[in-house]
């Protein structure tokens, strides 16, 4: 996957060899107020490889310890900047310096097949039952 940097960006990469995410970073120093959000400007663009799309998916500690949550869809066709939209669900403020972890960049396949009106769909044996149908 090719990557370009605005100035001042800082490269995405993946903390360990077999992680799935490369890591994105704050370019600022920002308090995300409690119940708030922001949107961060990371400078990267990337050029996905064919037949993926790009998830900005949470960072695990983030999420569990703090409850900042960031997600997003990037296609195939887009390589214009990343941004990145956190989520504060705390009351508390957090506060993300320069150069920490804010979100992750998993690239994933994408099945492109056509779409087609029908009067009817086969399901499976769960047919349209849905939220809650399994039990708790």
């Amino acid at each position: 996957m090719k990557i370009k940097l605005d100035p001042g960006a800082i490269c995405p990469i993946r903390a360990h060899e077999m992680d799935a995410g490369l890591d994105l970073y704050s370019r600022e120093d920002v308090v995300i107020p409690g119940w708030g959000s922001h949107v961060f400007s990371t400078g990267v663009h990337v050029q996905l490889p064919p037949q993926t799309k790009g998830n900005l998916e949470c960072k695990s500690g983030l999420y569990t310890k703090h409850n900042i949550v960031c997600f997003g869809t990037i296609d195939q066709g887009y390589t214009g900047e990343i941004f990145a939209n956190l989520i504060n669900l705390h009351p508390e403020p957090y506060h993300f310096g320069i150069r920490d972890k804010i979100t992750q960049l998993v690239v994933s396949p994408v099945c492109y097949e056509p779409t087609e009106i029908v009067p009817e769909i086969e399901g499976g044996p769960r047919g349209d039952n849905g939220l809650g149908s399994t039990g708790r």
